[in-house]
């Protein structure tokens, strides 16, 4: 005799708006960034897990660790992961830069070098730029606005990706992070920033 066919169907799911890839890069609802180690997702209670792993300036670290797969809410592509990493390596060059202009190895106190009328001025990181516009904002920004009055005003343009707000975004709440209390921004609201006050 023929086994009957099964009437049983399997609930819908509610829709996921990323398709995971091993290692892709994702965005999560934060703006943090995350390298995926396994694309495979298993439930857990109501909820649907996928294995990702933090990264610190566009790179992998840390421990594997099962994540919501709904707080994940963008795939980065290769240009957007390139100009991440390209804006984390400026605010490290610019730091390093800062900390050496600081003290330098002598231990003297750097003399200020005069800038002669050829010299061109340094180009402004993006941070430097979204903190100089939220100091002259009265009101808190998002990202985006900030990065077209940073644009408008000539103080920084983007490379060429097609997210730079939300990798400043990512910037800006790394520098939160890492600086606590000695950050130059504080977060107001869901998605806006103004400058910290001292």
């Amino acid at each position: 005799m023929a086994k009957k066919a099964s009437t049983k169907t399997k609930p819908a799911t509610a829709q996921q708006a990323v398709t995971f890839k091993k290692g892709g890069f994702y965005q999560d609802l934060g703006g943090e960034l995350w390298f995926c180690t396994n694309a495979k997702q298993k439930k857990v209670g109501d909820d649907t897990v996928v294995m990702m792993q933090r990264t610190e300036d566009g790179q992998p670290v840390g421990e594997t660790t099962e994540e919501m797969a709904g707080s994940f809410n963008k795939q980065l592509s290769a240009a957007d992961l390139k100009e991440y990493r390209s804006v984390c390596q400026r605010e490290q060059d610019a730091e390093a830069e800062a900390q050496s202009a600081e003290v330098p190895a002598t231990g003297k106190p750097k003399a200020k070098k005069v800038k002669t009328a050829t010299e061109q001025p340094k180009k402004m990181s993006a941070l430097d730029a979204a903190a100089k516009v939220l100091g002259e904002s009265a009101e808190p920004m998002a990202t985006k606005e900030m990065i077209d009055a940073m644009s408008a005003k000539g103080y920084w343009t983007s490379p060429g990706g097609q997210t730079p707000h939300a990798t400043l975004y990512a910037a800006i709440l790394r520098e939160i992070k890492t600086k606590g209390t000695e950050s130059r921004f504080q977060k107001t609201d869901k998605g806006r920033f103004a400058l910290a006050t001292k």
